[in-house]
């Protein structure tokens, strides 16, 4: 299962829905693109500049962050020219109808070329976007 930066970042900071989302996704294989590396942690960070994360608990949700690419129960798909490529034509294929934005647009590409399964976001305009692309979405 894909999942984007917007669902990951429950799995390391408690959010009201983190529970719903880790028994949708237990079991399976988790992947997301290298780029939620930067994307969680500057979310960890967001999260404790606005007091609702202390520095300790951000270290730790950092910790198993890594720990979860360390010990291979996530998958991180390396970002690169040809992912970005397919971005940029991902974006011009849903103008005007889906405004994506950059990362956005490089999550869905990843998800495209990597064949990782439905797509877990709970980003409104990326689920739009996966439904105009036909990508299969986790419900």
């Amino acid at each position: 299962m894909y999942l984007d930066s917007s669902v990951l970042t429950k799995f390391f900071s408690a959010e009201p829905d983190s529970e719903a989302c880790a028994a949708k996704v237990a079991g399976s294989f988790i992947v997301s693109s290298e780029l939620a590396y930067g994307e969680i942690f500057s979310a960890l960070l967001r999260k404790e500049r606005a007091g609702s994360l202390s520095r300790s608990f951000r270290e730790r949700g950092w910790e198993k962050f890594e720990n979860r690419i360390a010990d291979q129960s996530l998958f991180l798909a390396k970002l690169d020219g040809n992912t970005v490529r397919l971005a940029k034509d991902i974006m011009l294929r849903l103008h005007p109808r889906v405004p994506l934005r950059t990362l956005d647009a490089i999550h869905l590409a990843t998800c495209i070329s990597i064949v990782a399964g439905p797509l877990f976001t709970t980003d409104k305009r990326m689920r739009d976007a996966a439904t105009a692309l036909n990508l299969p979405l986790a419900d």
